[in-house]
């Protein structure tokens, strides 16, 4: 596949030479997502960045589904292999040469690393012939794709000038002559255009021409902007009026001083930074690359030299051997070179080294590389800003630990690589010793597995990937758990901070002043980093630097890149955290400094102390700042249990479980909770009472949540007994354990009296949802409205979104049996953006399962087929919602006739019911869709034995809804089958179960017409009497016998 954004954005098959009219994807915005992935195509994508740049300040309510939905799109567009799924956002899984703007970007490169200028000159025209019209021409709308516009069309004005030189410096001075005046007529004050052209036209014999060109441009920057013409059109002027060639005698260059060394090894990733830092080096005098140690600072600094303007010199001062300031001028001077006339002043005496280094740079065009900065930058900043000042064509590229401070500088910060690139650097130095290691299925997740918990660092990477010589990659992965001593085999030439992870470290370390070490080694307690706020409480007094001096520390860390600052990008606080190397070592020095067990105290006083905090306002109109809070610290929370775990400290553990229960199953973390509330229910209890119990409590709701009904109801008598013992006033959760472990035991009626006259409004809002529950499974679907109506204005009243959401959920269903889809719509819609509100990434797939039967049953395939894409995409946790996911897939390519794709996506359905609670219901669900494609397929006897093994199911799940859907199945194929009597029986027995039929579904309201018709309005409805009038189990266990019959008719008139 190749991605075009230069021109209209299109998609073509790579065997193409062009795109063809059909192209381009259909959709303003899905265009728009094609094109922002192919910008960083191989990159990651933040779903906040793709928010951002396809709706700018006006995203839609249900952003977060309306962005899955063009992926999806997108998916179906170009192939799912190709827009991949990754933590945090999406990237394009491709060769990032296969879109148009990246492969002109590289060849643009290349010809200006190259010497021959022919090659270079047939290199550029190459990449301007990627260009079919204005860049990214029909999504120009979007919010990102003015500036990205821009930026492309800036670099190919570059290279139309770039390619006009060249043509001069190959004799070949008309070569581009043409595009550079296309391009000084759309952009006539493009001085660097006008004096390109001016130098090609002169160069050709045609000098009256080229001094239209030059004085055409300085009117009109005269007349329209008022301001001079820069030096390089006057002098441009000047030599065309002389005569003076344009360019030198071809063969003769003037030498340039790039004394940096030829690279050993291929250069990965990074190539957003080499462009955006020599964009930068256009209009800043000092850029500092600025990364921790072994972050790839000096490798890109020196790639982004190679490929800077043949006419630039850019020498590198490599700083690092040095041992004191003294050393700096004459390192730096020795890189510049100076000329022999300098060597001594008039009277003899050698001059100052610092005047001959300022003398020696004068008014070259020089980008000077001063690498390695951090341990002398005080001495270098002050250097820095004496050459800036002296030399006025001066630019400087550092390479720092830390910023040099000096006024004017841009800062570049060198951040990690993408994990696709991480995996392509590591695959490329393991095949240097590894020759047989290929990436495929097994080896990849282990070796994306390396690159993320080496934080993405170059150096780390390479040192792991060099141990492939001893070690096979599991064995790798297994052993960064002690990554000091792994991580140890680096070359013999480089530089001995380099060649173990360790030094690289240590030498950050020991630049650090007392205090900085002190405050650097207790922030390795943080599993995820931690705010300002946390780390003055958790870090400072007993012993290191006082709270209020904490914040300066902090930022001095920063500075250093040894902390790093993540904004939150709105009004949360910045959070400052330790890439894993530096956490690893922090935790490494805090425990020789013999602080470690203050600390991780500390650090579970201030978890604790937010948790308990936070849960009272999960139940409220708050709770979506609370749950913000706690679902930032989700990595800090885990790191304090696991610590309390290993030390048996149950009074943190059962204290911070407590706190945390329902936050977890409010968010849909079922299987994280169940995980922990085991984990701690094995240690011992705390002496706090109400901790006990709402640990007991949410034992056996987890046991709930897994399908372990008996071993909740094992559990349930000690959890009650618990509960009472609480001191008043009792938590929610302990108000209604023996509720509810009554009520699924069958009596309801301590669950009736709580939902009637608790004092706590949000109990007796869950209380009356739960009886609203139970009403649907019994039959009783009057009830069940009155009760989900009434649950619903009680959560309303606390503002708990999970409540409601609940409540929504029951609420569409109720007007969907109706027969009215718009209400259903409206509710599911709602209860969908609760849940994406709330992060519930549990019951938000299940909303939008509904959303998508409701799209089946009005006819839209295409949107119930997005639906449950998105669905499937984010669908986890214990409820075996992948199976429901698959089904529906499934019976919506049924309902196109695509059998196959049918078969298939039954199939991935029938793997899943393993997987999760309910399985009985999950099992009538699959059974009924192969029911249905067997019915479509012509298999009646097969179509039988599906239906057969719904019913079963069905009354196996004890689950009234979920029989009464099977036996409208059922009556429907009766029915068809020329028995109308049965089949108005059964459709009694449906309504039996559920209460009422189901309206909505325009399956039963034809199956329903097809027995008045067949039968009569009177002897339909007595039909349907006798079916509604027996005992719910009679009337499920004569389900089979009704659906056999059909094939025993068939059976009797073969014979």
């Amino acid at each position: 596949m190749r991605i075009g954004v230069l021109g209209s954005v299109a998609a073509w098959p790579s065997a193409n030479g062009v795109p063809g009219s059909d192209a381009a994807p259909p959709g303003l915005r899905l265009r728009g997502l094609l094109a922002r992935l192919a910008l960083d195509a191989g990159r990651p994508v933040t779903t906040e960045a793709l928010v951002d740049d396809l709706w700018g300040e006006e995203p839609p309510d249900a952003v977060g589904n309306a962005l899955q939905s063009l992926v999806s799109r997108l998916r179906r567009a170009l192939g799912a292999q190709l827009v991949v799924t990754v933590q945090g956002g999406y990237l394009l899984h491709l060769d990032p040469d296969a879109v148009d703007a990246v492969r002109f970007g590289r060849l643009v490169a290349t010809a200006k690393a190259g010497d021959d200028p022919v090659v270079a000159a047939s290199t550029l025209e190459e990449a301007l012939e990627l260009w079919r019209g204005p860049a990214l021409a029909d999504v120009r709308r979007l919010p990102f794709a003015d500036a990205a516009a821009a930026r492309l069309e800036e670099q190919r004005a570059v290279a139309v000038e770039t390619r006009a030189a060249l043509g001069r410096a190959a004799g070949d001075p008309g070569a581009g002559l043409d595009a550079l005046s296309d391009l000084l007529a759309a952009q006539p004050l493009r001085e660097s255009a006008a004096v390109e052209l001016a130098r090609g036209l002169h160069a050709t014999g045609r000098q009256a021409d080229a001094l239209a060109v030059l004085d055409r441009t300085r009117e009109r920057l005269a007349g329209e902007l008022g301001v001079d013409p820069g030096p390089e059109l006057a002098r441009a002027r000047l030599d065309v009026l002389r005569g003076t060639p344009a360019t030198p005698v071809r063969g003769e260059p003037e030498p340039l001083r790039r004394n940096g060394l030829a690279s050993m090894t291929s250069f990965v990733g990074r190539d957003g930074d080499v462009g955006r830092v020599r964009s930068l080096l256009g209009t800043a005098r000092l850029v500092t690359l600025l990364g921790p140690g072994g972050a790839g600072k000096t490798r890109l600094a020196r790639e982004i030299v190679a490929g800077l303007d043949g006419r630039t010199e850019a020498p590198v001062a490599e700083l690092a051997p040095l041992t004191g300031p003294d050393q700096l001028t004459g390192t730096v001077l020795a890189a510049v070179g100076e000329p022999e006339l300098l060597v001594r002043n008039r009277d003899d005496t050698p001059p100052d080294t610092t005047m001959r280094l300022l003398t020696a740079l004068g008014d070259r065009d020089v980008v000077l590389v001063l690498d390695n900065c951090e341990h002398l930058v005080d001495d270098v900043a002050v250097l820095t800003q004496k050459m800036l000042e002296a030399a006025p064509r001066l630019r400087v590229l550092a390479t720092s630990r830390e910023p040099l401070g000096v006024p004017g500088e841009v800062l570049h910060p060198v951040e990690p690589l993408p994990v696709a690139d991480a995996v392509r650097l590591f695959a490329d130095r393991a095949a240097a010793v590894a020759r047989g290691l290929v990436l495929d299925d097994t080896t990849e997740p282990v070796v994306t597995e390396i690159c993320e918990r080496l934080d993405g660092q170059p150096l780390p990477l390479e040192l792991a990937a060099a141990r492939l010589r001893t070690l096979s990659l599991t064995e790798i992965a297994s052993r960064l758990d002690d990554r000091f001593r792994l991580l140890t085999s680096g070359s013999r030439t480089a530089l001995p901070r380099h060649q173990t992870l360790r030094a690289v470290v240590d030498w950050s370390w020991d630049l650090l002043g007392e205090p900085e070490r002190i405050l650097l080694r207790r922030m390795g307690v943080f599993a995820d980093g931690a705010t300002a706020a946390t780390v003055e409480r958790v870090c400072g007094g007993d012993g290191g630097p006082e709270p209020a001096d904490v914040f300066d520390l902090l930022a001095a860390l920063v500075d250093k890149s040894l902390v790093v600052a993540v904004p939150s990008g709105g009004v949360a606080p910045t959070r400052y955290r330790l890439l894993e190397t530096i956490r690893d070592y922090a935790a490494e020095r805090l425990a020789e400094a013999g602080e470690q067990d203050a600390v991780v105290a500390a650090h579970a006083s201030w978890i604790i102390g937010l948790a308990e905090e936070a849960e009272p306002h999960l139940r409220g109109a708050d709770q979506l700042r609370w749950i913000g809070q706690l679902r930032a610290e989700n990595g800090n929370i885990a790191v304090a249990l696991r610590r309390a775990a290993a030390r048996r400290d149950g009074a943190t553990a059962h204290r911070i479980v407590a706190a945390m229960g329902w936050s977890w199953f409010i968010r849909g973390r079922y299987e994280e909770s169940v995980t922990w509330v085991e984990q701690v229910g094995a240690l011992p209890p705390p002496d706090i009472p109400s901790v006990a119990a709402r640990t007991l409590a949410y034992q056996v709701l987890g046991c709930i949540a897994r399908g372990a009904v008996e071993e909740a109801v094992g559990r349930l008598d000690e959890a009650i007994a618990a509960a009472a013992a609480a001191p008043e006033p009792r938590h929610p959760a302990l108000q209604l354990i023996a509720p509810l472990g009554r009520a699924f035991g069958g009596d309801s009626t301590l669950l009736d009296e709580t939902a009637r006259s608790s004092d706590d409004p949000w109990v007796r809002a869950f209380a009356t949802q739960v009886r609203a529950q139970l009403a649907e499974n019994e039959g009783d679907i009057e009830l069940q409205r009155v009760l989900v109506r009434e649950a619903h204005q009680l959560f309303t009243a606390t503002g708990d979104r999970f409540g409601l959401g609940m409540t929504l959920g029951s609420l569409g269903e109720l007007e969907d049996l109706a027969g009215n889809p718009g209400a259903a719509a409206a509710a599911y819609e709602e209860a969908v953006a609760l849940a994406t509100e709330l992060g519930n990434d549990d019951d938000l797939p299940q909303f939008m399962l509904q959303e998508a039967r409701l799209a089946i049953r009005r006819g839209d395939l295409d949107r119930a087929r997005e639906l449950c894409e998105n669905a499937a995409d984010i669908a986890a946790g214990p409820f075996g919602v992948q199976t429901m996911v698959r089904s529906t897939l499934a019976e919506i390519e049924c309902r196109t006739g695509n059998i196959p794709a049918a078969r298939r996506h039954l199939a991935a359905a029938a793997r899943d019911l393993g997987h999760g609670i309910a399985r009985e219901q999950r099992q009538a669900a699959v059974a009924m869709v192969r029911h249905r494609i067997e019915l479509a397929g012509g298999d009646r006897e097969a179509a039988v034995a599906a239906l057969l093994e719904a019913v079963g199911a069905a009354i196996d799940s004890h689950d009234g809804p979920v029989a009464a859907m099977v036996v409208e199945v059922a009556a429907g194929f009766v029915l068809a089958s020329g028995d109308a009597d049965g089949a108005g029986f059964l459709l009694g027995v449906a309504t039996a179960q559920r209460g009422t039929l189901d309206h909505g579904n325009p399956e039963v309201v034809a199956t329903v017409e097809g027995v008045n018709n067949a039968l009569g309005p009177a002897a339909a409805a007595e039909a349907v009497q006798r079916g509604r009038d027996l005992p719910r189990p009679e009337g499920l266990a004569t389900v089979r016998d009704h659906v056999r019959a059909p094939i025993r008719e068939d059976q009797a008139r073969l014979r």
